[in-house]
């Protein structure tokens, strides 16, 4: 997903005009965008005297402040601008994304939504305005469009997964929980929480509790749950991180509607900063509604009325708000909630979005370390309200921030090979595990989850945000280790320098022209498989990449490229095929058999996936990683084999696999590892009988 989304924004980019220059400088400056009200009115008459800016709690010298204000012809926001001051501009065409953020949307939360954004684009989407429709983390056309229709019919299109929709229904059963909060909470060990979900749980289901106690089912069903959601909402704050990315590609600042019944934020605190720092950098303002809508309280997370609280508890404030307002506060948006009428409040936003001021500085503290610093803007006329974002990626400027050359002509940022690293490939305790993602794979729509709390990695990584397939590494890299060197020219070389860009089309029809050629060199024939990954056309990357190895079969990245393929094309026996004859010309690294292992989980094969993780701690001992693996693996057959006994009133069964896995964590604890976290948390529950 990642690779085309960027592409597909970086293919708009330069069709863009650039937001209007406040100013030439030799060093790098910061644009922030500021939206000023008063008793919900823009104010549009402030000087450069009336702002202040802190970066990190230093006062920062303002460069220039520049009033942007809504079009003559748009009346809706002249509504609320002020008379314009000379040097004012009026805004530039805006650029819309609408998310719709489905592992957190009911079936009843999509159709409302899509209906009201279907209606915004047909009415209220202006003429050169750029918008584009993620909904299950893709790009609806690969590609931002300023063809009104087309933008219509992707709303139109919008579903809920059918995963999606069936993982909601099972997810009422009983014992029923109210929503993700409880879970948590049950999780952690609230004995409050515990007390009324098995109130409830006998409430429903009296007969039940008439031969046993519900707690144990009521716990198990909130880790089941808790895992479900920390997937859930690292997969939503790895879409909004990866579109922000892409974003940045596009000059001026740009209007994300993101569209969710919102979600806790629970451990996740940092994946939230790195995300919302990506989204600052690129100029993209969150604007969070509630699909809810007015039904937020009495409606839980799967259209399901709740009943009454049989403990007669207080009432439980809504924690899936945390999500969507952090997203929105902290990149200068607003949130939009109890309102059922969704037209309206997209017109809000939009009037909101077409008036501010861009406020530029020089920080002192010019170092792109990479770091997230925070600002703090104020504004010195008393009774104004002021929204900013509040803070930034210290990384190399975004398009909004980078200056022009002399001619006015746009830099065109080179597009990463390989954009941000991405997660370990992810299995959970029923065995569902995302596909796994390469290099190119940032281009496949799923997603992968770290931090589920059973989760198994597939290459010896150092830190936990490292890549997990070895195939996960700059492009770049790969290619000189096949032989690119400076005297490529003609179609292959045009189509390398598509690829750099991110435009993955262009380069697909480049390289497949050069790789005709009976003498080929392989990076050719490599590249035009990353590329094809990137379009999601799995059979002809596979066969691209099989013609790689039969050309350099000593070149290992290859054969893990392939089992990605592979896997992603629903043929695992294959992909364990190609890593079986890995394993035999490289058997003393450990990271084939995990590769092998995970493959082998996300099959069912578990007894198979164990022996493979027992092979890799044999040839790397030290390494730490075939430990933790190895031991998620029994915990899941753990799972799998447990039953409840009544007369016992306990769990039963699996005791060799709890045995193994304690054991196998507590080597991976000795060794260490960026999993200690995980690791703990999984002892502490497989010490819970």
């Amino acid at each position: 997903m990642h690779l085309l989304l960027i592409a597909a924004l970086w293919l708009q980019a330069s069709q863009q005009p650039a937001p209007p220059q406040t100013f030439r400088s030799g060093a790098q400056a910061v644009e922030v965008d500021v939206r000023v009200t008063k008793d919900g009115r823009f104010v549009g008459d402030l000087r450069p005297a009336d702002f202040e800016i802190l970066e990190d709690g230093v006062p920062q010298k303002i460069q220039s402040v520049l009033l942007i204000r809504a079009p003559a012809t748009s009346s809706e926001a002249n509504a609320t601008a002020a008379p314009a001051l000379p040097g004012a501009s009026m805004a530039p065409p805006q650029v819309w994304i609408f998310v719709f953020d489905t592992p957190h949307l009911t079936a009843a939360g999509v159709r409302r939504t899509r209906e009201a954004v279907e209606t915004f684009i047909a009415e209220r989407f202006h003429q050169g305005d750029l918008g584009g429709v993620v909904v299950d983390g893709r790009m609806a056309n690969n590609r931002l469009t300023s063809d009104r229709e087309e933008l219509r019919r992707a709303a139109a299109e919008v579903k809920l997964p059918g995963d999606l929709r069936s993982r909601q229904l099972d997810l009422r059963e009983w014992p029923r929980l109210q929503d993700e909060f409880e879970a948590y909470e049950i999780a952690r060990n609230d004995r409050d929480t515990i007390a009324r979900a098995v109130a409830r749980a006998c409430s429903d289901d009296p007969d039940q509790c008439r031969m046993a106690s519900p707690e144990p089912q009521v716990r198990s069903k909130a880790q089941q749950l808790v895992a479900e959601y920390r997937r859930a909402t690292l997969q939503t704050l790895t879409v909004v991180d990866t579109l922000s990315k892409g974003l940045a590609r596009v000059p001026g600042s740009k209007t994300v509607v993101f569209l969710s019944e919102g979600f806790v934020l629970q451990d996740q605190a940092a994946q939230l900063r790195q995300a919302v720092g990506q989204a600052a950098r690129a100029g993209a303002h969150f604007y969070s509604i509630d699909a809810r809508g007015l039904n937020r309280v009495v409606t839980a997370p799967f259209d399901q009325k709740l009943v009454d609280n049989p403990m007669g508890g207080p009432p439980s404030f809504d924690a899936q708000a945390d999500g969507p307002n952090s997203l929105a506060v902290d990149t200068g948006g607003f949130v939009i909630r109890n309102e059922n009428n969704f037209g309206r409040a997209l017109a809000e936003i939009q009037a909101d979005a077409a008036n501010y001021y861009v406020v530029s500085y020089v920080p002192t503290n010019a170092a792109f370390d990479g770091k997230y610093r925070a600002i703090d803007v104020k504004v010195t006329r008393p009774g104004v309200s002021v929204r900013a974002r509040r803070g930034y990626l210290a990384l190399e400027p975004a398009a909004l921030l980078r200056a022009q050359p002399a001619g006015g002509a746009a830099v065109p940022p080179k597009l990463p090979n390989d954009p941000s690293p991405q997660p370990p490939a992810a299995v959970d305790a029923a065995g569902v595990s995302p596909k796994p993602l390469t290099n190119a794979a940032a281009a496949e729509a799923d997603i992968a989850t770290p931090e589920s709390p059973v989760s198994l990695t597939t290459a010896n990584t150092a830190t936990p945000s490292t890549t997990a397939l070895r195939a996960r590494v700059d492009a770049g890299k790969m290619a000189l280790a096949l032989g690119k060197d400076a005297t490529a020219t003609g179609e292959a070389e045009l189509g390398w320098q598509a690829y750099e860009k991110g435009d993955v089309e262009t380069a697909a029809r480049h390289l497949t022209d050069a790789a005709k050629a009976p003498d080929a060199r392989p990076w050719i024939v490599y590249v035009l498989g990353l590329s094809q990954f990137a379009l999601r056309q799995y059979d002809a990357a596979t066969d691209a990449w099989e013609r790689v190895r039969r050309a350099a079969p000593e070149f290992e990245p290859i054969y893990f490229s392939l089992a990605d393929a592979y896997s992603l094309r629903r043929d695992e026996g294959t992909a364990v095929k190609v890593l079986r004859e890995a394993e035999r010309r490289w058997p003393e690294d450990p990271e084939v058999p995990n590769a092998i292992g995970v493959v082998q989980v996300r099959r069912g094969a578990l007894d198979a996936a164990i022996e493979s993780f027992e092979r890799a701690t044999k040839v790397a001992p030290s390494d730490a990683l075939g430990f933790f693996n190895l031991a998620r693996t029994h915990q899941m057959r753990l799972l799998k084999s447990q039953r409840y006994d009544r007369q016992r009133e306990a769990w039963v069964g699996g005791d060799e696999d709890r045995r193994h896995a304690i054991a196998n964590f507590n080597k991976y604890l000795e060794l260490g590892g960026p999993y200690e976290k995980q690791a703990r948390d999984a002892l502490a529950s497989l010490n819970w009988k």
